[in-house]
């Protein structure tokens, strides 16, 4: 992908997290796979993507109650992402643009899901196993929200609670694929650098979503987003079978 033709991919994704409140690594990831492989597409959203977090995180009064109860998720997170960033690294990645369709569409087909009647609390090892897993799906794909989402409908997690949750172990997750990359001396100087550079831009593009947030009513953008989100995944598939032939 040359120069800055991946920007506009980075700005659409970083506006769909301000107006839904996450996002940004499930738009960026199946859009950029389409056209560089699965470890520079992970390694040009990291950066970002922390960025991202932690403005989100600290944007929200109710994430230290978020961490004292789902402690657990975040932190396994960090040895699931560390994992299957050993994956990402050591096997051949195109397969992994198959996997992150389903998980698209896992994330679709979640999006259809009604809440539980009554809020059901998961043992910390539950929490504990669901943090590994995110992790591995962080590490391999660059994208676990589905699988949250899922958890989040299933116990009725509390929706500032569920933002929370969600962008600390998005942090984790990255911390663990930040080391796992490091230990492997898989840092591509050239791409972070490029990734610091464009952060100004994807910021603003995050503080325009949250205001489109704040103004409008979201079932439009909701609609567009599963709609565009069945597109990538139909791409994403499209393009594995072609390049196995």
């Amino acid at each position: 992908m040359p120069d800055l033709t991946f920007l506009p991919i980075l700005l659409l994704a970083a506006f769909v997290h301000g107006a839904f409140g996450f996002g940004f690594p499930m738009v960026a990831t199946p859009l950029l796979a389409l056209f560089m492989d699965m470890r520079a597409a992970i390694l040009l959203t990291l950066i970002p993507t922390v960025s991202i977090n932690l403005a989100s995180i600290f944007s929200e009064r109710h994430w230290r109650e978020a961490l004292r109860i789902f402690w657990p998720i975040p932190t396994f997170t960090i040895v699931g992402s560390f994992v299957g960033t050993q994956v990402l690294l050591s096997v051949d990645p195109e397969p992994f643009r198959l996997l992150l369709a389903l998980v698209l569409v896992a994330y679709l087909i979640t999006d259809r899901f009604h809440r539980a009647e009554r809020e059901r609390r998961a043992p910390p090892w539950v929490l504990a196993l669901l943090g590994l897993l995110l992790g591995l799906l962080a590490g391999v794909v660059n994208i676990f929200a589905p699988v949250l989402v899922i958890f989040a409908l299933y116990t009725r997690m509390h929706p500032t609670l569920m933002v929370a949750a969600f962008n600390l172990s998005f942090v984790t997750s990255k911390t663990g694929q930040i080391i796992g990359f490091a230990t492997n001396g898989a840092f591509d100087l050239a791409t972070l650098k490029l990734s610091l550079l464009i952060l100004p831009a994807v910021l603003t593009a995050l503080w325009l979503g949250i205001r489109v947030r704040r103004r409008l009513h979201l079932d439009t953008y909701r609609r567009l987003l599963r709609y565009s989100l069945w597109a990538m995944a139909g791409l994403l598939v499209a393009d594995w079978f072609w390049s196995s032939d």
